[in-house]
């Protein structure tokens, strides 16, 4: 093979590449679109809300879940998924609504990282 016939070869072969890139990136992108609009992996609304998990051991588990206001407990095991009961207490309610304010006022791993970041930063210039 010389190198006049290389050429044309090389060339069909990266247009055929950027051809089977651009088809997946496409298809990335409706799929992306497709999932946004039918709620699968969590949208802007946010009508379902999980609120605590808790593993009780190999493949089963306790949600507590807010779906629009009411809170549900559900069981969950290897091949079902059952509602246990609906949380209506008051006093319970606002139990939840003041632990989930207090986790929210947590500071995050990243808020410690950029607070020694600070401090890293504070002696260097020492």
């Amino acid at each position: 093979m010389n190198s006049m016939e290389l050429f044309p070869a090389l060339l069909k072969m990266i247009s055929a590449l950027a051809v089977v890139l651009g088809v997946m990136l496409a298809a990335m992108y409706f799929f992306r679109k497709i999932m946004s609009k039918t709620g699968a992996g969590g949208g802007d609304g946010e009508f379902i809300k999980v609120i605590s998990n808790r593993y009780l051991g190999p493949k089963s588990s306790i949600m507590l879940v807010d779906v629009l206001g009411s809170i549900i407990v559900i069981g969950i095991s290897n091949n079902q998924m059952s509602m246990l009961t609906t949380i209506s207490d008051p006093q319970s309610l606002e139990r939840l609504k003041y632990l989930d304010q207090e986790k929210k006022k947590a500071p995050s791993f990243l808020d410690h990282l950029s607070r020694r970041k600070k401090e890293l930063e504070m002696k260097s210039e020492e």
